[in-house]
């Protein structure tokens, strides 16, 4: 027969119990059932888009100084450079005379509202996953 102090230990024994399993479920780690070759090549993907992504920064950094070294030749007042917020090639036309800007393509205003707009992407995403 069990008496009332040992049904209070056993209750309490089963109470420390959940509170420790639930305090520590936060901190197990989720593994990763994919098998290793497709890891593997996730991974490899993702490196080579990164490669890729820096390749063709650097290839729009140099045309953009190319175009402007023929630009200067010319005699225009049209200057490249690369923006990393859209990430891509802005133009600006300058006076001829002055350095007052006419025009930028895309405006500031449009670079603002797409850097902004990969923002609130990524905060969605963020969310997501």
């Amino acid at each position: 027969m069990i008496n009332t102090r040992d049904k209070i230990d056993n209750t309490d024994a089963i109470r420390t119990q959940l509170v420790n399993m639930v305090n520590s479920s936060g901190r197990i780690a989720v593994e990763d059932t994919r098998p290793s070759e497709v890891r593997r090549q996730e991974e490899t993907a993702q490196y080579q888009d990164k490669e890729n992504k820096k390749q063709l920064e650097n290839e729009l950094r140099e045309l953009s100084k190319k175009l402007n070294d023929e630009m200067k030749r010319v005699g225009t007042d049209l200057n490249f450079s690369y923006n990393e917020n859209i990430p891509g090639l802005k133009v600006t036309v300058k006076e001829s005379n002055s350095e007052k800007v006419i025009r930028e393509i895309p405006s500031k205003e449009a670079i603002e509202l797409m850097k902004r707009m990969r923002e609130v992407i990524g905060v969605i995403f963020d969310k997501q996953g």
